[in-house]
């Protein structure tokens, strides 16, 4: 059955980005494997906020380049005028009604395939409203000091988690945990 997973790349010392909001250190160590690649085949659907998805300094090149060809969902209190660039495969939807409802729209659109959630504040509002089944950590080997927190805004939450799977390559441990309700 489909499910809905958080996934991030993360400095040792818990960074999604650093001081000036760059993932660029992170990403230097980041290799795919036979298991990210599989778990990249197994989404149906991606949901980012609207700060994430407009890491990109152009967001029309998703349709063209972005490594998950599935159907977006952007939330955000914002939407923008200009419809962006798709395709058969990439759509992009904007969602201002809540995590709530980019989830259950991304699952519509997912069918049987898994509905991934990237970013950090939209990871966090999907996580305190129950709705993340499994957290996928890749771990930079790398100590940022400062930058903007993966698991910040948590507080009297507590979540317990059961861990499914370990990858250790030459150049990251990743974790994949199963969220307990």
């Amino acid at each position: 059955m489909a499910k809905v997973v958080w996934g991030m790349i993360m400095s040792v010392d818990g960074f999604i980005n650093d001081k000036e909001g760059s993932l660029a250190e992170l990403y230097a160590s980041f290799e795919p494997n036979e298991e990210i690649n599989e778990a990249m085949a197994k989404t149906g659907a991606v949901i980012m906020g609207r700060n994430s998805f407009e890491m990109s300094e152009d967001t029309d090149a998703y349709a063209d380049n972005y490594e998950f060809q599935v159907p977006l969902f952007i939330l955000t209190h914002h939407p923008p005028e200009k419809h962006l660039k798709e395709n058969d495969k990439l759509t992009i939807t904007f969602v201002n009604d809540g995590i709530e409802d980019a989830i259950s729209q991304a699952r519509a659109a997912a069918g049987e395939k898994n509905v991934v959630v990237l970013g950090a504040s939209t990871g966090q509002q999907a996580l305190k409203a129950g709705l993340v089944e499994e957290l996928q950590i890749a771990i930079a080997p790398i100590l940022l000091g400062q930058g903007l927190r993966f698991f910040d805004h948590l507080e009297n939450f507590e979540i317990r988690l059961e861990k499914v799977l370990t990858i250790e390559t030459a150049r990251q441990v990743e974790i994949w945990y199963k969220v307990i309700r």
